[in-house]
Order: C-alpha cells, then sequence, then structure tokens
C-alpha cells in the first residue's frame, strides 16, 4: 500500500514539474516575440505625407492625395505610396489635425470676400486663387522668379503683426516672396492699402514648409501711382515671411 502512495506522489510532483516547465517556456517566448514596437518619429511620417499634399481648387483647401505620383520611378515601382502606408496611424491624425486648422482659417478668409488673392505652397507646386476684392490691387503668378529694378519697399513678417511701411508705387511692380517656416504648416497674410484703409487688398500665403521656396508676382494697382502701404501678420507657424517690392 505504502508503494502505491509513494508511486502516486511521484506522479503527481513529475505533473507539476512538467506544468512548471511549460509555463517557463511560455513566458520566455512571450519576452522573445512580445517586444514593443518602436515609436516613429512624427518628424520623419510628416515629411512623408507632406509629399501628398495637394490644394482642392474647387474648395482651396490642402488635401491629402495618396494616388500622387511623387518620383518618375513611383510610375513603374511606387515606393512613395509604400513609404505612405508605412506612416503611423497616431502621426497621420496628427498631421491633419494640423492641415485641418490651417484649412479652417483659409475656409473663413475665402467666405468673407475680404481676400484679394490666396496663395497656397506644397512641397512640388505653387498656385494661386484670386479673391473677390481685387478694387484695390490684383496678383499675378511669374513664371519664373524675377526682380524689378530697384527695391521700393522690404518686409519680413514673423510671429508679431507687422505696422505698415509706405512706399511710392507704380502701377506695376513685382513682389519677391520667401518662407522660411520651422513648423511644418504656416499662414501669414499681408496687407496693402492707403491712406483711407491700411486693409485694402489682402493676399494670403499658406502652405507646408519647403527649404527650395521663392516666389515671384506681379502687382497691378488699380489706382497707379501713389502712395502704398504694405504690413503683413503670421497666424500659424514658427518662421518668417520674406517679402519685397520693386518697379
Amino acid at each position: 500500500m505504502a508503494n502505491v502512495i509513494d508511486m502516486n506522489r511521484l506522479l503527481i510532483l513529475a505533473s507539476v514539474l512538467s506544468v512548471g516547465f511549460s509555463l517557463s517556456s511560455c513566458r520566455d517566448d512571450d519576452t522573445v516575440f512580445n517586444e514593443p514596437t518602436p515609436i516613429r518619429a512624427y518628424e520623419t511620417d510628416a515629411q512623408i505625407l507632406s509629399q501628398f499634399v495637394e490644394v482642392e481648387n474647387s474648395t482651396g483647401k490642402f488635401v491629402i492625395n495618396p494616388d500622387k505620383k511623387i518620383n518618375a520611378s513611383d510610375y513603374i515601382v511606387n515606393r512613395s505610396q509604400e513609404q505612405l502606408t508605412e506612416v503611423a496611424p497616431f502621426n497621420r491624425d496628427r498631421f491633419l489635425r494640423e492641415m485641418e486648422e490651417i484649412n479652417g482659417l483659409l475656409h473663413s478668409v475665402r467666405q468673407s470676400g475680404i481676400a484679394t488673392a490666396m496663395i497656397y505652397s506644397t512641397v512640388t507646386s505653387n498656385s494661386i486663387i484670386q479673391g473677390n476684392n481685387t478694387d484695390f490691387i490684383e496678383i499675378e503668378k511669374l513664371g519664373v522668379s524675377s526682380r524689378g529694378r530697384s527695391d521700393i519697399a522690404n518686409l519680413i513678417v514673423d510671429s508679431k503683426k507687422c505696422e505698415p511701411t509706405s512706399f511710392y508705387a507704380s502701377d506695376e511692380m513685382t513682389m519677391n516672396v520667401s518662407a522660411s517656416c520651422k513648423s511644418l504648416f504656416y499662414y501669414y497674410q499681408l496687407s496693402f492699402g492707403d491712406a483711407t484703409n491700411p486693409d485694402k487688398g489682402i493676399v494670403v500665403f499658406s502652405g507646408v514648409r519647403n527649404p527650395r521656396e521663392n516666389n515671384s508676382y506681379r502687382i497691378t494697382s488699380k489706382s497707379g501711382n501713389g502712395w502704398m502701404s504694405i504690413g503683413g501678420q503670421n497666424l500659424v507657424g514658427d518662421g518668417t515671411l520674406s517679402v519685397s517690392v520693386s518697379k
């Protein structure tokens, strides 16, 4: 009888040890295969997303076009689109929130009817949508960057509102604009005016950070030669907008 009891104890002990080894093995497997997934840096994903940003002309908003071809090789092996699918959902949501902040401002200005022109810059394009307020000045995009014979006004818009500076305008002038922004999105407003109203013409500059951005525009004064003022303010972004006006 004692032998039977001892045998049962040995079987129980063997079963307990077997279960213990099995649990230990499972814990070891969990340690190996359940390591935390590395968090992708927002700046990395934001740079990928910014390449797919386009301007929707019908609404005047920035949108993401997932089918956009970034490089010539994308027509054969679409590596850019593969990178887009690898963007972390958390970073995508943050990017879209920042973009919608800009879109909200653009929508408000467009609905108000105060804008002379709204200028959009992306990583791959620079476009202009004309506004309804063109009685004082008109703005046109020039095909290539250019300068007039001499500067008649210079302005640097930063995080503070710049007080208007006066200059003697001609009926046609060239405006050169360069945006240098540390943040991803930016939004600036330039105000052109005269002695009666410093905000007669409102020009909006908004876009995605682009280190190569330097564009030229033609300003046509509806009043002909005479005194004019230019001022500006930054509403979104951490950087500067450099503006020069020349004859």
